[in-house]
This record gives structure tokens, sequence and C-alpha cells, in this order.
């Protein structure tokens, strides 16, 4: 029992410094050296390098796929979505160190540093998640019993969600789409 309570306690501390930080407030564009690349989800965490008045320099970690560099995601096995690039890049990263998942699949962590707009850069989440939860809710509820967020793993939401909507069961925008998606994902079950 004391082993698996304090492996809690590590899963909790990791989780928690996991989201220590700066998040996106909502999906905007980022730049390269000046040039939109792509954009960057909402609630995504991000590492100030240089703060400016109206662009922001800022750090992304994360995988991407080596058949597949279109996007950064938080790690292998969880693959919320942090950034869609325009364009199958190269450059827009820098490659850290190769690796390769349980299929033999090869990806690279990297990480990449690129300027965003200064007011959508907040300190506290907390905001988000509310607004999330409340959309979810009012927009979930109506038709079927309110999943938890821990009744799916990180990487079923984004389907499930999509789903409903494909189906005409609920219409949301795509910021409030991928605000809700972000907050089930950091509060959904863990994915084995």
């Amino acid at each position: 029992m004391k082993n698996k309570l304090i492996s809690l306690m590590i899963t909790a501390t990791a989780f928690s410094s996991m989201f220590a930080g700066d998040f996106i407030s909502q999906t905007t564009a980022i730049f390269l050296n000046g040039k939109d690349i792509g954009k960057i989800e909402v609630l995504t965490p991000v590492e100030i390098v240089e703060k400016g008045q109206s662009l922001t320099r800022i750090k992304i970690q994360g995988v991407v796929a080596d058949n597949y560099k279109e996007r950064i995601q938080r790690s292998i096995p969880n693959a919320e979505v942090f950034v869609v690039f325009n364009e199958d890049v190269d450059g827009n990263f820098v490659f850290n160190k190769k690796l390769e998942d349980d299929y033999g699949e090869i990806w690279h962590e990297v990480s990449g540093v690129y300027e965003v707009d200064s007011k959508l850069i907040i300190a506290d989440e907390d905001a988000l998640y509310d607004q999330a939860k409340k959309i979810y809710e009012e927009s979930c509820s109506a038709c079927h019993r309110l999943h938890q967020p821990n009744d799916f793993t990180a990487n079923q939401w984004p389907a499930s969600l999509q789903g409903m909507i494909d189906a005409g069961y609920t219409a949301i925008d795509e910021n409030s789409l991928n605000l809700i998606t972000k907050y089930l994902q950091h509060n959904a079950k863990e994915s084995y």
C-alpha cells in the first residue's frame, strides 16, 4: 500500500509539473522568422524565450513522427496536438533525439522556437479549463449522460467529440472544440 501511495504521489507531482508554466489561450498562428508556418493549439504549454510587446518568442517541445512531420504532439503515447504546420519542412523545428515506438515506427523528440501574439499567452489555465468544462457540459449533456474526462484516454477524446459533431448531434465552433478537447485530454485517463 505504501508503494502505491508513493507511486501516486510521484505521478501527481509529474502531472502538475508537466502543466506548469505558460499556455496559449486560443488556437492561433505561429511564426518562424516572420513567416506564418502553421497554428498552435489552445492550452499548449509553452516556455517564454523572449517577451515582446506584440509578438513573444516561445519554445515548444514534443515529438513528431518520422513519416509525418506536419505536427508536433505531446509524446508518442499521448497524441495531444501542440502545433500543426502548413508544410512538412525539417526547418520548422530542431531534432533532439531519435525514438522508436512499440511498433517499430520512428519518431523524433523535437523543439522549436516560434513567435506568437503576446496577448494570447496566459500563466493561469484555470479560467480556460472552467470555460471548457462549461461548454462541454452544456453541449454534451443535452443528449446523453455526460462522460467524465477520465472515461477516455487523451487519444480517444478527439475522435469521440468529432463523431458527435459529424453525426449532427451538436454544433461547436473550432476554437470551442479545440478548447474542450484539450480540457478533456489534460484530465483523461492514462493510456497503457
